[in-house]
């Protein structure tokens, strides 16, 4: 794991820079959920909103739904494909679950993609991702931290 000026990017998963998304492919399933960087940037979150198992999404579109203390709006999906399971449970039992732990308990949602093989385009790995997050979180000037009680 790379740490840039207090935000963790793990190695191993796939990002959406510019949507502040991480996905980790388990065979012809994605999990996906919000960086460190988007934590940080949401500040605490307030409520979430799950897009239904067995509903269609389609890339660009929302997975779920975010209200934080800073911030309201959608969590969008990199591709095209079907919830298959969401994080409702841990969210409902802690709601900054996503704030405190985002690459492992605070994941969003597990989405079957239409074309497992495509999906991965266009998401960033290894270097490039931590490349390109260093830029980001530096063109912010920003530095992570995660929330406590």
């Amino acid at each position: 794991m790379i740490v840039h000026r207090g935000c963790a990017i793990p190695d191993g998963l796939a990002y959406d820079v510019e949507g502040d998304l991480w996905v980790e492919f388990e065979g012809d399933i994605a999990r996906m959920g919000l960086t460190d960087v988007a934590q940080t940037r949401m500040g605490k979150m307030v409520s979430i909103r799950f897009k239904k198992v067995g509903k269609r999404v389609l890339a660009g579109k929302s997975i779920a739904t975010v209200e934080s203390a800073k911030w309201v709006g959608p969590i969008h999906s990199p591709f095209d494909g079907e919830v298959i399971e969401t994080n409702d449970a841990a969210f409902a039992d802690d709601i900054l679950i996503a704030n405190r732990d985002p690459y492992v308990a605070g994941w969003i949602s597990l989405v079957r993609p239409d074309d497992p093989e495509t999906a991965p385009v266009g998401l960033l790995t290894d270097d490039a991702a931590v490349a390109a997050y260093k830029i980001r979180i530096d063109e912010l000037k920003m530095s992570c931290i995660r929330c406590a009680d």
